[in-house]
């Protein structure tokens, strides 16, 4: 037990610790001197959209994961074109944020044209997010992201860890964005707003592995309330991946998963090793949880920019 303690706090520190070169190309108040109220600007986006939706960090937070850890943070995420990340299977018909994310940037381009990226209109949306629905605050956030030219359907598939993926295989995706366990443990955290549709969990609650029984790890309560709610002739059924606060960034999650009730196999993936499993007991204290995700977010927004004379400044966000 101590040692397993000791092996957390080596993790935990090295979070505080470490700042990687991309991080330095990258400041706060970025655009301070160029456009003054752009964070501003789509920070009163973001927040008349919460008012009139309160299911909007969720989209805008999952928007900023599938964009970093797919080409890095470069908007790629919101190109059109006739094999975009938008169409790959990860993403079609299940992101959520587009229009708002589109209000926020043609709010910033009336203000400043041409100054503020897509890239940095997608982190600074979800940092919005993450304030809103988890009723904190966030400081220097980072800015100075360039738009990328490329967006292709496949690479999301080779990219975006699947709600079925092993503890092994989780970690090696992460890993390959330069990102550690405990990064891994505290973003699925984000899996405490949102929801899936049930035809992603159905498998798992009728025939796990073509057994014709649920999947053994999942608490058999929560099992009665998913068959419940995704019958197995309704796989598009919407269900909320936190039952009890869904739009509310909170600890409920890990404190599902310790109990087995996480609604994907990735979720009770968390369990299967020994320092993931320490540190989804750590946080469900919420005032180790809060700060932990935004350092972890915002370790996430650095992966793989294009920072100086890299990439653009797209005007409009769909269009390369």
């Amino acid at each position: 037990m101590a040692d397993s303690r000791m092996r957390v706090l080596a993790v935990l520190c090295l979070v505080i610790s470490c700042l990687s070169v991309t991080e330095a190309q990258l400041r706060a108040n970025y655009y301070q001197q160029s456009c003054p109220r752009a964070e501003s600007i789509i920070k009163q986006t973001i927040r008349n959209a919460y008012n009139s939706d309160k299911t909007i960090p969720a989209g805008l937070i999952r928007m900023f994961f599938h964009d970093c850890f797919v080409r890095g943070c470069d908007a790629s995420v919101l190109l059109d074109n006739s094999d975009s990340e938008k169409l790959g299977a990860p993403n079609a018909n299940s992101l959520r944020g587009f229009n708002v994310l589109d209000a926020a940037k043609a709010a910033v381009e009336a203000a400043c044209p041409g100054v503020v990226s897509c890239a940095d209109v997608i982190a600074y949306s979800a940092r919005d997010a993450m304030e809103l629905a988890g009723n904190i605050v966030v400081n220097n956030w980072l800015g100075g992201r360039r738009d990328g030219p490329v967006s292709i359907s496949a690479e999301t598939l080779t990219n975006l860890p699947a709600p079925f993926a092993n503890f092994t295989t989780l970690l090696k995706v992460f890993r390959s964005k330069g990102l550690d366990q405990n990064d891994l443990v505290i973003l699925s955290g984000a899996h405490t707003i949102g929801h899936a549709h049930c035809g992603i969990v159905l498998q798992r609650i009728y025939n796990f592995k073509g057994t014709n029984k649920a999947d053994p790890a999942i608490d058999p309560s929560y099992v009665q309330t998913l068959r419940n709610l995704c019958p197995q002739t309704a796989p598009g059924n919407i269900i909320n991946m936190d039952q009890l606060t869904p739009t509310v960034l909170d600890v409920n999650y890990f404190r599902d998963v310790n109990r087995g009730r996480g609604l994907f196999e990735s979720d009770n993936a968390l369990r299967t090793s020994p320092i993931a499993n320490a540190l989804v007991k750590i946080y469900q204290v919420p005032q180790v949880f809060s700060p932990s995700f935004v350092n972890s977010m915002r370790k996430m927004g650095n992966i793989g920019v294009l920072t100086g004379n890299q990439g653009k400044i797209r005007r409009v966000c769909n269009v390369a």
